[in-house]
C-alpha cells in the first residue's frame, strides 16, 4: 500500500486514527498504530503483489488450455485457417489476417500440432484476464475486487482460447481497448488515445465487429465530459493510427473488390434465416450466467454512482454496442469482449457497498481510517469484502 502524503513534518502518515462510528471526535486507540503499521508496511514482493495474482490466474487458462487443447481433434473452421496459415496474405473472404499469421507462427514452431495450433489462442484470451483485474484496480479496487473482476473474465476465456479462432484475437482487441480507455478517463492523459487506436486498428486486423465497438466509442465522446478531447490532437492522431493500421487490410479488400462484404452478407443472412439471431438479449444473460449481478452493478457504478461518474464513458460503450448489435443482428457471442470492463466496474462497486456496509450508522464498530487532513482513505480491503471476495472467486471457479 502506497504512503500517504502528508503536510506535517513529512510523515508519510501523520496522527492516522481510527474514528469509530457515532463518535464525535478522534480519539487515540491501539489500533491507531495498526493501521500506521499498515501504511508504512513494505511493498509486496514482485511474486505476491496483485498484478501477480492477475498473471497467475491468466496462466492456469493457459495450463487448462494445453493440457485439455488436444481433445476433439481439429474444428471445420480451424481446417480453413491452417489452409489460410500456409497462404498468408492481408485478408481472406472469411476474416481479417491476424488469425491465418498465428497460426503460421504456430505451424513453425509446433509443427502440426492440434495443441499447439490452438497455442496463441489461448495466451491471447489469458491477456484479458489481467487486463480486467487491471481496469478494476485503475477504477479503485483493491486487490479483493481485482481478483473478483478477473475471475469473472475466466469461463469466457477458456470458451474463446479453446480454439484457434478469431474469437480469441478479437476479444483481446476490445478487452485491450476498454482497458486503455480506463486509464484515459483516470489519468486524462491524452496520449492514451494513441493506444485506443492502436488497439482498434488491431482489432480491425482480427473481426470485423469490432466497428461497432468503435462507434460505441464516438457516442461515449458525445455523451459524456470526454467530448473536451474532440479539440484534441492526440484523438485524431489515434484515430489516424488506427486506419494506418488496418490500411493493408483495407487495400486487400478494395483489391478483390469486397469480398468480404459479400461473403459476411451470405453468412449473415443465413444466421437470421436459421433463427440464430432471435435470442440475442436472453442470450446475453446465458453467456454470463452467474456473473449477470456482476455486470449490471458495473453499469450502475458508471450511471448511477457519483464514484463511478468519471467513468460513465465506459457504460456507453457497452450500451451503444448492445443496441447496435441487437439492430444489426449479430450472434449472441459478439457481446462477449464488451463484458470485462463491466466486471471491473461491477468489482469496484461490490467492493464499495461492502464497506459502506461494514462502516455503516448501524454498525457501533465500523472503523474508518482517516489521514492528518481528515479526509476519509480507507485501510487494506475490509475483512468482509476479502471473504465475500473469496466466496465468489469459489463460485466462479466451479462454474
Amino acid at each position: 500500500m502506497n504512503s500517504i502524503p502528508c503536510p506535517i513534518e513529512g510523515l508519510p502518515f501523520a496522527a492516522a486514527s481510527f474514528k469509530l462510528a457515532g463518535m464525535t471526535s478522534l480519539q487515540s486507540s491501539p489500533l491507531s498504530d495498526k493501521c500506521s503499521r499498515t501504511a508504512s508496511a513494505p511493498a509486496r514482493s514482485v511474486w505476491t503483489g496483485d498484478t501477480a495474482l492477475l498473471v497467475y490466474i491468466s496462466l492456469a487458462t493457459v495450463v487448462v488450455h494445453l493440457l485439455l487443447g488436444n481433445r476433439y481433434g481439429w474444428h471445420r473452421d480451424e481446417l480453413a485457417t491452417l489452409e489460410d496459415a500456409r497462404q498468408l496474405a492481408w485478408g481472406f473472404p472469411a476474416y481479417p489476417p491476424v488469425t491465418p499469421f498465428f497460426g503460421r507462427i504456430s505451424l513453425e514452431l509446433f509443427g502440426l500440432s492440434v495443441r499447439g495450433f490452438r497455442f496463441f489462442a489461448g495466451v491471447a484470451q489469458a491477456i484479458t484476464v489481467v487486463l480486467t483485474g487491471l481496469m478494476a484496480r485503475d477504477m479503485g479496487a483493491r486487490r479483493g475486487a481485482q481478483l473478483v473482476a478477473a475471475v469473472a473474465a475466466v469461463p469466457f476465456v477458456l470458451g474463446g482460447g479453446y480454439e484457434m479462432q478469431y474469437v480469441a484475437f478479437d476479444a483481446l482487441a476490445w478487452v485491450w481497448t476498454a482497458y486503455c480507455v480506463v486509464k484515459l478517463l483516470k489519468t486524462e492523459d491524452a496520449r492514451w488515445w494513441l493506444s485506443i487506436g492502436a488497439g482498434l486498428g488491431f482489432g480491425m486486423l482480427c473481426k470485423y465487429t469490432i466497428g461497432f465497438f468503435a462507434l460505441s466509442i464516438v457516442a461515449g465522446v458525445l455523451f459524456t465530459d470526454a467530448r473536451r478531447y474532440l479539440k484534441c490532437k492526440w484523438l485524431w492522431m489515434g484515430v489516424a493510427l488506427s486506419i494506418l493500421i488496418w490500411l493493408p487490410n483495407l487495400f486487400w479488400q478494395v483489391q478483390h473488390h469486397f469480398v468480404s462484404l459479400d461473403f459476411l452478407s451470405h453468412i449473415h443472412a443465413r444466421d437470421v434465416r436459421e433463427g440464430r439471431t432471435a435470442y440475442f438479449l436472453p442470450q446475453q444473460v446465458e453467456l454470463t450466467a452467474l456473473r449477470f449481478p456482476l455486470w449490471v452493478a458495473g453499469l450502475w457504478f458508471c450511471f448511477g454512482t457519483t464514484s463511478g461518474k468519471r467513468f460513465r464513458m465506459i457504460g456507453w460503450m457497452y450500451v451503444i454496442t448492445l443496441l447496435l448489435l441487437v439492430v444489426a443482428k449479430g450472434r449472441w457471442y459478439y457481446l462477449g469482449p464488451a463484458y470485462p470492463m463491466l466486471y471491473a466496474s461491477g468489482a469496484v462497486w461490490g467492493e464499495q457497498w461492502l464497506a459502506t456496509m461494514q462502516r455503516g450508522p448501524g454498525n457501533d464498530h465500523s472503523l474508518v481510517c482517516v489521514d492528518c487532513t481528515g479526509r476519509r482513505t480507507g485501510a487494506d480491503t475490509c475483512i468482509l469484502a476479502a471473504d465475500c471476495a473469496a466466496e465468489f472467486t469459489l463460485v466462479e471457479l466451479y462454474e
